[in-house]
């Protein structure tokens, strides 16, 4: 019994070196293979590939994006001052049309409150020079007011003394200048008066072919019969 038990010790003894150097070659052989699996994953991505391609375009895309932010900036920034610019400009007109509506309402309530100032200008001829009379221009402060034909009708109330009354308007009290041409017998004759129109009255204006001669007359009665 005692011999086998030696036997046994003497084997395991003879296996153990054995063993170990194997143990040592397995491990030996498998250090390369991690070596190598390391060197692969370092491996930086050759130039050209599509990582490196889509990478770019990426970098590309994002100045591409940058661009289009500037200058976005730079006209909105410009067009903000276009319309602080307007606004200001709409801030003016609106005070200018305030200060004229203003002025407007004054004026008219100082016209309601002026007394009626009206001006009516006559015109007649005396029995003799009726046949004579041609036609008729008046012009009231530089404007053109009436332009009158003589027929026969009116030469016939000429005769008996009646006038025609060309023009009859409410006007500033203040002076006006009245100018009235006509032809009497084929020859132009006007006559030119300033006459100032009375307020809260009418003032009358009358012109005249009197022995072949253009004459004036005026007058002004608070009511509206001038005779």
């Amino acid at each position: 019994m005692k011999r086998e038990a030696l036997i046994a010790l003497i084997a395991l003894g003879m296996a153990i070196p054995a063993f170990g150097a194997h143990a040592q070659d397995t491990t030996r052989a498998q250090r390369p293979v991690a070596s190598d699996t390391t060197r692969r994953m370092t491996t930086p991505v050759p130039a050209g590939t599509p990582l490196e391609q889509l990478v770019a375009e990426e970098a590309q895309r994002r100045a591409n994006i940058a661009r289009v932010l500037l200058i976005t900036n730079a006209q909105v920034a410009v067009q903000q001052e276009e319309l602080r610019n307007l606004s200001d400009q709409l801030y003016v007109s609106e005070r200018l049309v305030d200060a004229t509506h203003g002025q407007l309402a004054l004026a008219a309530e100082a016209l309601r409150k002026q007394p009626s100032t009206m001006l009516s200008v006559l015109f007649a001829a005396d029995s003799v020079s009726a046949t004579q009379v041609g036609g008729l221009a008046l012009s009231i402060d530089g404007a053109s007011t009436a332009l009158a034909t003589v027929n026969d009708t009116t030469r016939t109330a000429f005769r008996v003394g009646a006038a025609d009354e060309l023009f009859r308007g409410a006007v500033l009290p203040t002076p006006h200048t009245i100018v009235l041409t006509t032809t009497v017998n084929g020859q132009p004759q006007q006559l030119v008066a300033r006459v100032r129109a009375l307020g809260d009255a009418v003032t009358y204006v009358q012109f005249a072919i009197q022995d072949g001669r253009l004459v004036q007359t005026s007058w002004a009665s608070r009511t509206s019969n001038p005779f």
